[in-house]
């Protein structure tokens, strides 16, 4: 049946104009006859020839994708059964190939046969789809983008004071994506130190209606700290108010290291240019404009970051290089390439060399963009190298005086090189192909074998030690030379080159023969010490004296035959010995001991001497055994101990007869002199009776003389003996024994004097010594009383911190300590005029009393008087 004879009734126009704008079609479905009805609309939409039949089962041959169709019409049968609408979105293919999505709309419905129909509107929603696809799409980019650039978006709404957030927003801040938050829980998480500053930020962007760049930092769950840059724009309404805010957050820490990590390397770069003494420039030569780094606008002295011509880049160029400088920067223009060129410059009256490097850069069609360059300021790598220069020729000159040469083994190609010298010394012409058996051909036969031990040994042990051998040259000429060598490694370990020196040492090896001969004839033991105390030679008698060999001892340190009490005294001897490096004794202030193999002592004498050789300084230690002599002088010094003994035994002796002479002297002087004072006042008495009375004094006095004469008759007795006997001794006999002596002069002076020995009496003492002491200290204070007044003299005993004081205080004259005070008990010291001051009285107390290890001391003042006293051990 033709569908256009069955057209659609009672359709509006202008609806039916609209539906095609809209491309809204309408269809029915008749269940029974299982086929359709349509609308132009529908037709167009699915490409259709207009009113072309279509039955159920002709439907497939419409529509290319057979599943599709199939879903539709499973809708609409069970539509038409369950008496129920649907409504549902399909894409078809067309037969021309292309995709429409369709949304269809059906229902039941019966005709007036009441016959059940299915009848609905289709329209074409491919714009629509292809929209929400594309809106998807980009919505899924925004959300990888967001998540990749660490951004995410939000919008506050000033009237409700709230904010939406993307879903990286949401995460971040901890909230259910399509939830609305408030501001302040937006930046619940801003770092306290920031929080304030975006707080006024927001608020200012309201109150200007505009958004500046924020930056602020904030803390995540897991306490970690991110750089946040927020970018805004206001939106506002018809009228101008402001609505809302639009921003975006992003994530900036990484850039933001980044950035810090640039400033950084900049300014390392910086400090670079500035140390290595270079700067960049870049030149358009089609301009001919240049700009430069900021080192190089130093050097050239010109404003940074200002564009300039090449004529300036070159001004300060010496003249005699401008030309060639000039040549050399056209050829980089003309070939394209820049190759390295050095020139010299002049700056504040120096000249100095600079060295460029460059390169060009081109575009696609080989155009060249610009020049880059680099100029670095080499005057002292210049100078280095002619330094370099100079010091090879010299290293060169010195090898061929010293006989020197040196050598090269590349491991891993096999090439060896010789120095000039070296060929000189194994006479072979300069610069011919060497081979390690070019050397070892030389080697003398019998030497080969030790120098091929030596060579294995540098390739286990990565270690050489010097070896002297002889080689035989081509003429036959035999020379002896001394090989040193070492070796440079990979990081494997593995050996990659083997260098060294030789030396022709046939002239030294034949004074040191020479030398070694003068060594073996000396007779005493001969050690040869070099840098570092390291023992290079002994003779015979040094074998024999130490009981070493040579082997044992060369290489060895001097400190091996020295007693380690010596090692700190050796240090000065030594110094000493450097300053003055003439023949001499070592002296250590005490006899020196060397030491033989088994540890037993030997006392020597050591004679040093210098040496002067070509790789130094050497000491030559000539030792001396002085066992035989030590024991002479022990001897000796046991004799001359014994002779000590007896000549102070002696000299004891001779002092004690001396000590007693004086106190003899002084102690008999005091009774004489009151005897002849007594004496002259018996005369001048008239009256028997007094005569009588006085006489009986005469006695007093003549019986303590007798007394004191025999006394030191029994101590002159016993001076063999020169030990000081001590007994107990009474303070108060021997004060009263004192007064009766000096009575004549106690008479004559109106003398008071006082005693107290209450608290001590008795002291274990030398009765002739304390006799002494008294009546020095007393006599002294009666011949040296004041003329002003009557003498008042008092004499006392005490304990102080256990030991015994005796005091003896005067009123007399006294004495200036500050003018004598350092004197005062020195041998015929007197302070005053006075017939009778002889100056021995106070140096014999001052003897007597430390004699017994006792102390006196003394205070006094002018006019005022003196106090004596004496502290007994």
């Amino acid at each position: 049946m033709c569908i256009k004879d069955r057209p659609i009734e009672n359709i509006d126009d202008r609806i039916a104009d609209l539906n095609v704008i809209a491309r809204i079609g309408y269809w029915e479905f008749d269940v029974d006859l299982e086929s359709y009805r349509l609308d132009k609309v529908s037709y167009d939409i699915l490409q259709l020839p207009y009113g072309a039949a279509l039955e159920d089962q002709e439907t497939e041959t419409y529509c290319q994708n057979k599943d599709e169709w199939a879903v539709v019409s499973n809708l609409i049968a069970t539509t038409a059964k369950r008496k129920k609408p649907f409504h549902h979105e399909v894409e078809l293919e067309l037969p021309d190939g292309n995709h429409i999505w369709l949304l269809l709309i059906g229902k039941i419905s019966y005709d007036t046969n009441r016959n059940i129909k299915v009848s609905g509107m289709m329209q074409d929603i491919t714009d629509r789809k292809e929209f929400e696809t594309e809106l998807t799409q980009k919505n899924e980019l925004l959300n990888f983008t967001e998540n990749k650039a660490a951004l995410g978006h939000w919008k506050w709404d000033l009237k409700t004071d709230l904010v939406s957030c993307s879903k990286n927003i949401a995460r971040i801040i901890g909230v259910a994506y399509g939830t609305v938050v408030t501001i302040e829980e937006l930046i619940n998480g801003v770092h306290p130190e920031d929080l304030e500053l975006v707080r006024n930020h927001l608020e200012k962007a309201v109150k200007t209606k505009s958004f500046d760049p924020l930056f602020h930092r904030f803390l995540l769950d897991d306490g970690s700290e991110r750089t946040i840059e927020v970018l805004g724009k206001p939106v506002l309404d018809d009228s101008g108010k402001l609505v809302s805010f639009i921003c975006s957050s992003q994530d900036i820490t990484t850039r933001k290291q980044f950035e810090n990590e640039l400033i950084k390397k900049n300014q390392l770069f910086i400090v670079a240019q500035q140390r290595a003494k270079f700067g960049y420039w870049q030149w358009d030569p089609k301009t001919d404009s240049v700009n430069c780094s900021e080192n190089m606008s130093r050097l050239l002295r010109i404003e940074e970051n200002t564009t300039f011509p090449i004529k300036d880049l070159i001004k300060d160029v010496h003249p005699n290089d401008i030309d060639y400088v000039r040549s050399c920067l056209n050829k980089v223009v003309k070939t394209k390439t820049f190759n390295g060129f050095s020139h010299r410059i002049v700056l504040n009256d120096e000249i100095r060399y600079v060295k460029v490097y460059g390169k060009v850069n081109t575009d696609l069609n080989d155009e060249i963009l610009n020049i880059l360059g680099v100029s670095q300021d080499v005057t002292e790598q210049k100078k280095s190298e002619n330094e370099l220069l100079s010091k090879n020729q010299l290293l060169g000159f010195a090898e061929q005086i010293s006989k020197i040469g040196n050598w090269q083994w590349n491991m891993t190609t096999n090439i060896i090189k010789w120095s000039t010298n070296l060929y000189r010394i194994f006479e072979i012409e300069e610069n011919s192909e060497v081979h390690f058996d070019t050397y070892f051909g030389h080697v003398h036969p019998d030497d080969k074998e030790m120098v091929t031990t030596k060579i294995n040994s540098l390739a286990e042990n990565k270690n050489f030690e010097s070896v002297i051998h002889r080689i035989v040259l081509n003429n036959g000429t035999i020379k002896v030379v001394e090989l040193l060598a070492t070796v440079n490694l990979d990081d494997s370990d593995n050996i990659i080159e083997m260098l060294g020196t030789l030396q022709d040492v046939s002239e030294q090896r034949s004074e040191e023969i020479k030398f070694r001969g003068l060594l073996e004839s000396a007779p005493n033991a001969t050690l040869i010490v070099g840098e570092g105390d390291s023992i290079q030679m002994i003779n015979k008698q040094a074998e024999l004296l130490f009981g070493y060999t040579p082997e044992e001892l060369i290489g060895k340190n001097f400190e091996i035959l020295v007693p380690s009490r010596f090692e700190e005294m050796r240090i000065p001897q030594k110094k000493k010995f450097f300053e003055n490096p003439v023949v001499q004794e070592m002296d250590l202030g005490e006899d020196f001991f060397m030491k033989h193999k088994s540890g037993k002592e030997i006392p020597v004498k050591v004679t040093l001497g210098l040496l002067e050789i070509d790789k130094g300084l050497l000491i030559s230690m000539a030792v001396r055994d002085i066992t035989t002599e030590k024991l002479a002088e022990r001897k000796i010094l046991k004799a001359k101990e014994d002779l000590e003994v007896l000549t102070r035994e002696l000299t004891a002796q001779n002092l004690q007869l001396a000590d007693f002479t004086q106190i003899t002297s002084h102690n008999l002087r005091a009774p004489v002199s009151n005897l002849n004072s007594l004496l002259d006042i018996y005369k001048m008495m008239d009256d028997e009776e007094e005569r009588k009375e006085l006489f009986e004094k005469f006695e007093t006095v003549i019986a303590h003389l007798t007394l004191t004469l025999n006394t030191l008759i029994n101590a002159l007795s016993t001076k063999s003996n020169t030990s000081v006997e001590c007994h107990a001794v009474s303070f108060s006999e021997t004060f009263k024994k004192t007064e009766e002596i000096l009575t004549a002069e106690i008479i004559r002076t109106k003398a008071i004097i006082k005693s107290d020995f209450s608290k001590v009496d008795s002291i274990q003492y030398h009765k002739i010594y304390l006799e002494s002491i008294f009546q020095n200290l007393i006599g002294n204070a009666l011949k040296y009383k004041s003329p002003e007044r009557i003498p008042q003299i008092e004499v006392s005993s005490e304990i102080h911190n256990g030991k015994v004081l005796l005091k003896f205080k005067d009123n007399g004259l006294g004495i200036d300590l500050e003018r004598h005070g350092d004197k005062i008990f020195g041998l015929n010291k007197v302070f005053h005029n006075h017939p009778e001051a002889k100056g021995i009285g106070l140096f014999m107390t001052k003897t007597q009393v430390e004699a017994m290890g006792g102390k006196i001391s003394v205070s006094s003042k002018v006019d005022e008087g003196s106090t004596f006293i004496i502290s007994f051990k």
